[in-house]
């Protein structure tokens, strides 16, 4: 269980120039909740490859994390906070984003149970421990079959949500050229948490939405935001976020 945080734009920009600083401490300060890691993974302006920083400790006071919200501009951005799922480990491999073959993902929620989804990869396709880890390595397995990266991902979801109960995945896939995004929780069950608590974490925990700005570039969030002015993503959907095109392909799961 994590927070996501993701835009792509059509210039070089920040998560601060797109909702504001005050809303970027708002996300970061989840990360004293969602304390089991942190990372991003950016557009490098200077070689247009995606690069990565990850770290398996708390994000909410990390200087990194805020000048990755604040201060280093990119084409396109995706940042995660950490609540490791009971008994996974907080190991560097299992903190995300993950990335490989120039794709980073990140993901929110959990696919149980997780001795069986381990039957469907090999030990050396994956990069650590976790459920997550496992999607990523079947989305890389199709790619490397052919398949473009929509639909390495939407066969992926199709098949969790067919083969598994109510699993919970919702995930930002970044690329040089695009941002994905899928949203797919519906009858997931909402962790329980305790103390006071970021807006939406009681009822709508798995909840996100997105947000286009003047300049067209887009803008995703997990819950914990006030999100005003933005638009709830709907259920069961994969969005293909590029530039300029926005929302170029939205497949209904």
């Amino acid at each position: 269980m994590c927070r996501l945080l993701g835009f792509i734009s059509p210039t070089p920009t920040t998560a601060a120039d797109l909702i504001g600083a005050d809303e970027c401490r708002q996300w970061q300060s989840m990360g004293t909740l969602h304390d089991d890691g942190w990372g991003t993974a950016w557009v490098d302006t200077g070689t247009e490859a995606v690069a990565r920083f990850r770290t398996p400790t708390e994000g909410a006071d990390d200087p990194r994390l805020t000048r990755a919200l604040d201060a280093d501009v990119s084409e396109g951005r995706i940042c995660h906070l950490r609540m490791a799922t009971t008994g996974l480990a907080d190991l560097e491999e299992n903190t995300h984003p993950f990335l490989a073959e120039g794709v980073a993902m990140a993901h929110n929620g959990s696919v149980h149970p997780i001795e069986r989804l381990r039957e469907y990869v090999s030990v050396s396709e994956v990069g650590g421990t976790t459920d997550s880890a496992i999607i990523f390595a079947l989305i890389l397995r199709r790619m490397r079959h052919g398949e473009r990266l929509l639909d390495a991902v939407t066969g992926v979801v199709r098949k969790l949500r067919a083969d598994f109960d109510h699993p919970g995945i919702n995930l930002l896939l970044l690329t040089r050229e695009e941002m994905i995004v899928v949203h797919a929780t519906a009858g997931t069950e909402v962790p329980y948490l305790q103390g006071p608590l970021p807006p939406d974490h009681h009822d709508h925990y798995y909840r996100m939405s997105w947000r286009r700005s003047p300049e067209n570039a887009m803008i995703v969030s997990s819950s914990g935001l006030e999100h005003r002015g933005w638009s709830l993503i709907e259920q069961n959907t994969i969005m293909r976020l590029t530039v300029p095109d926005g929302a170029e392909t939205i497949i209904r799961l």
